[in-house]
């Protein structure tokens, strides 16, 4: 099926990109980290070096739960699993990928929300618009919900859907 086809080469483009922002994020904050270590114990404190930290923890959060769900490893109860015949256990599956699309759906509705309520705020150390981080809850969720999606269409379009979250 084509379409299934597209959603997984965007599905995997997107864990690819996320992967590396996510790599270079936390690579970040060790730098920063240990930067604002040896500042404080031989110069002045760096103000900014904490909140650009915990910005950079925020997105990394969001981005780093799409690439999770993308190779299953979230946390999931599979003791029911093992006792279900296989057509069950895949409607079973199928039956969590739905809730799981509708709970990310409704966070990128309520995640935009909140970023146009609270976005006009500037941050304390570094004056840049909040909107900036809370975009990182709408766009987390979008990329969580083409993994879904990509979940979905990869469940229903094989037989054995191995390495499709929630193995």
């Amino acid at each position: 099926m084509p379409v299934a086809r597209a959603i997984h080469k965007v599905s995997n483009g997107l864990d690819k990109v996320c992967s590396v922002v996510l790599i270079a994020a936390l690579a970040a904050m060790v730098l920063l980290t240990g930067a604002q270590i040896l500042c404080r114990l031989f110069f002045t404190a760096l103000a900014w070096s904490e909140e650009l930290s915990r910005y950079l923890l925020i997105w990394s959060t969001f981005l780093g739960a799409g690439i999770v769900y993308k190779h299953g490893g979230h946390i999931s109860v599979t003791l029911l699993h093992g006792f279900l015949p296989p057509m069950a256990g895949k409607a079973v599956k199928l039956l969590i990928h739905v809730i799981c699309g509708a709970f990310c759906a409704i966070a990128i509705y309520y995640g935009f929300r909140y970023m146009g309520m609270q976005g006009n705020q500037l941050s304390a150390a570094m004056r840049l618009p909040m909107r900036y981080m809370y975009m990182s809850i709408p766009i987390g969720f979008a990329i969580m919900e083409v993994h879904v999606v990509d979940a979905i269409f990869q469940l229903l379009t094989r037989k054995h859907a191995e390495g499709v979250g929630l193995e």
